[in-house]
């Protein structure tokens, strides 16, 4: 029996709480590094332990399949000599969704054998409905769609995200018809049918209700509304119910996440207790203070303030750099000092900021690692494998029989594929029966008879070696008798590439799941549910610096964090307008903060190169929020103040409410502006006689950035002509007193 007092034990106050309330409706703040994986499966362990419930009738969600294997395996060992422990069903909501329909799908004309759709399978499918409109052009739509969905909206209900037109709508309509015609499903459908079963097939409802008695949700401030409504189908009148997440850590608006349903979770389940974690276990208090500063300027979210045991640490810096080449070295320079490469992280708004630490430090010899970047589910070859064992499992996936019935090419065009469809009422909906009805009939030329028949030579094979359950087998017959294997070694040799390992791995990876048709069907799903499942490598076990977005780092952390780009239109971006856009982005800068453990950098730059042109920056505001107390500050605010405006160039300025009279780390810039912009008027309003410019002089252009006076001469108006050297390689011809110039170290 597991020793649960133990284990109690280990936990704090708060914690203990959490763990032992199980008589009503629970909602856990968990801040952010205070432990809230471990409530959990504590209160799991508890449940199973202590209040009886079986393992089976607890679900636990959450929103990785990482997480939730994690989760499970923690559980497992909590509850060690119990064999039913891996009965709890903790799963993603969309791995949820996806159990729930493949088992009761058919209560509302669902396949069980049902292919989950990914992004670009769902545009695909769009494309198909459109032939005559261009991807990029459908890209708006299919997004508008998903966005709809996610919030359960259907083709016929009020869209006032988008505008309201005919067009959309019938787009919106007939996407949702060819879907279920081929009979699968893509993302959102896994929460909104399941929502539709529920509601739909009472015997369904009333089996989930007895069959879960405790439901558990983790990260609520990341579920959009569908999730919201699902949860709300799933609990029963005697279900209990506990949600843990944090509002200061919801991000994810713009994928549809609602911070209003952890907000408002009191207000939808009556007599509902709110327990609040607030002790971290991660950072010191420094850094802490520095995070409850910038946190505590939203108004959308429940008080609470971090505080640890560790309260000796370094004080966070605050670096003012030149320009972003300037944020390179500084941020190099640190790292040098030590060389901790794998325990810190450079953190950044949008992946564009990435190439520059990229490009210096691989110049610098820095070695380093990029999360987020093309995982091995998403390449082309492995998509096209893939494709095809959909095909195998669902003969009426027609965006998986569109990417491969062609490819190695086949004489299957347009025009080709069109016939085959057209013999869709016959076949009923099966589109390897069309291609062979196209073949008996001979509705297809000679050259793509042969291929076509080659292909479903292929299938038929495979779904013999499918029915005695040797996958591997089947894999392989797949990718050579369709010629697939055979096109990527002949690209491979062309380019120099490895896209044949990657089918390889593929095979390999099937090779480890269990070998029967329901094995399968599961590995499959694994895939669409999570991208990382085959991924060739985590990039978090590589050795070297991590380069992140602030989005990806949800649920990281690092010994040391540097937070780079803090300037206006960059962090917060050009579209965060609206008061909830500022507090979403002031909500990941404290995510951003709260990943550091020892060592917290932030950088701002006072020139940054933005669409090819150099651009004046202003710090950001959410830097004007920092009491200059809580940091160490080097480099001078002041120099980040612009001292002019060009015409033709935009620069907003920052609303004097942004700041506070007195203790504003930015406020004083405003008047170094003043002084710079006086001190440009006077070198433009020179005698004509005096040069104005230095051969040798470095100066800096909004155009072509840095660069070099090499040559400086007096016209015969008068007026002193020079020659500027571009560190871009550009040179350009000025009048000096009329040149848009700033000298580089004047002011």
């Amino acid at each position: 029996m597991a020793d649960i007092q133990r284990m109690l034990d280990l936990l704090n106050g708060p914690q203990r709480e959490a763990v032992l309330e199980n008589g009503r409706p629970l909602l856990v703040l968990a801040g952010a590094g205070s432990g809230k994986t471990r409530v959990i499966t504590t209160k799991i362990a508890y449940a199973i332990e202590v209040l009886g419930i079986e393992p089976w009738k607890i679900l636990a969600v959450t929103f990785t399949n990482k997480a939730a294997s994690e989760m499970k395996e923690r559980v497992v060992d909590m509850l060690e000599g119990r064999s039913d422990a891996s009965e709890t069903v903790i799963r993603t909501f969309h791995s949820f969704g996806a159990w729930l329909l493949r088992r009761f799908g058919s209560e509302i004309g669902l396949d069980p054998n049902f292919t989950i759709y990914d992004d670009e399978d769902s545009l695909s499918l769009l494309a198909s409905c459109y032939p005559n409109h261009k991807r990029a052009d459908l890209k708006p739509v299919m997004n508008s769609i998903s966005y709809a969905k996610d919030r359960g909206l259907g083709p016929n209900d009020r869209l006032g995200f988008t505008a309201q037109n005919d067009s959309f709508k019938s787009m919106f309509t007939r996407y949702e018809e060819r879907l279920r015609q081929v009979g699968n499903v893509d993302f959102a459908d896994l929460i909104g049918l399941s929502i539709t079963l529920l509601k739909e097939s009472q015997s369904v409802r009333d089996l989930i209700h007895r069959r879960f008695s405790m439901i558990l949700v983790d990260e609520y401030q990341d579920t959009n509304a569908a999730q919201f409504t699902l949860l709300k189908a799933l609990v029963g009148p005697t279900t209990f119910v506990c949600v843990v997440g944090d509002d200061d850590q919801s991000i994810y608006r713009f994928r549809g996440a609602e911070v209003a349903n952890i907000l408002s979770f009191p207000s939808h389940y009556p007599n509902t207790r709110t327990i609040k974690l607030e002790q971290n276990y991660r950072s010191t208090a420094p850094i802490l203070e520095v995070a409850n500063a910038v946190i505590g300027r939203n108004k959308g979210r429940h008080p609470k303030v971090l505080w640890t045991e560790q309260k000796i640490g370094k004080k966070p810096t605050l670096y003012y750099v030149q320009d972003d080449r300037d944020e390179v070295e500084r941020v190099a320079q640190i790292l040098r000092a030590d060389r901790r490469w794998d325990e810190s992280a450079v953190l950044y708004r949008t992946n564009a900021q990435s190439q520059a630490f990229e490009t210096g430090f691989k110049r610098m010899g820095i070695p380093y690692k990029v999360v987020g970047a093309l995982q091995f589910f998403d390449r082309e070859e492995v998509k096209d494998g893939l494709a095809l064992l959909y095909l195998l499992t669902n003969s009426r996936d027609e965006v998986s029989f569109r990417r491969i019935i062609n490819k190695p090419a086949r004489s299957i065009g347009a025009s080709a594929l069109d016939r085959i469809l057209s013999y869709g009422p016959e076949a009923e909906g099966n589109l390897l029966a069309m291609l062979a009805l196209a073949c008996q009939e001979r509705a297809l030329g000679p050259k793509a008879i042969g291929g076509a028949q080659q292909f479903l030579g292929a299938f038929e094979e495979a779904r013999h070696l499918l029915g005695e359950g040797k996958l591997v087998e089947l894999t392989t017959c797949l990718l050579t008798k369709t010629g697939l294997l055979a096109h990527y070694e002949a690209e491979d040799a062309k380019n120099g590439t490895f896209r044949v390992q990657n089918l390889e791995q593929l095979v390999n990876a099937i090779g480890q799941v269990d070998q029967s048709l329901e094995g399968f069907l599961e590995f499959l799903e694994q895939l669409a549910l999570d991208r990382t499942t085959l991924a060739d490598h985590d990039p978090r076990q590589m050795s070297g610096v991590t380069l992140i977005t602030m989005h990806n780092t949800k649920g990281l952390e690092f010994d040391r964090v540097f937070v780079v780009g803090m300037e206006e239109g960059l962090f917060p971006g050009r579209n965060a307008e609206t008061d909830d856009d500022i507090e979403e982005e002031r909500r990941t800068f404290y995510v951003a903060l709260t990943r550091a453990k020892r060592e917290l950098y932030l950088l701002s730059a006072k020139r940054r190169m933005l669409w090819g042109r150099a651009s004046f920056q202003e710090p950001s505001r959410f830097l004007d929020e920092i009491d200059p107390s809580l940091l160490s500050i080097i480099g001078s605010q002041l120099e980040h103040t612009r001292p002019s405006i060009s015409q033709g160039q935009s620069w907003q300025r920052r609303p004097q409410s942004w700041g506070s009279s007195g203790s504003s780390i930015l406020q004083q810039g405003f008047g170094a502006g003043a002084k710079r912009f006086a001190m440009r008027q006077r070198r433009h309003h020179n005698d004509g006689k005096s040069p104005l410019f230095a051969v040798g002089q470095r100066v800096f252009s909004e155009s072509y950035g840095e660069g070099e006076v090499v040559a400086s001469k007096m016209s015969a108006d008068g007026n002193e002509v020079i020659d500027v050297s571009f560190f871009n390689g550009k040179r350009a011809t000025y009048i000096a007193k009329y040149a848009d110039l700033e000298k580089v170290g004047e002011f």
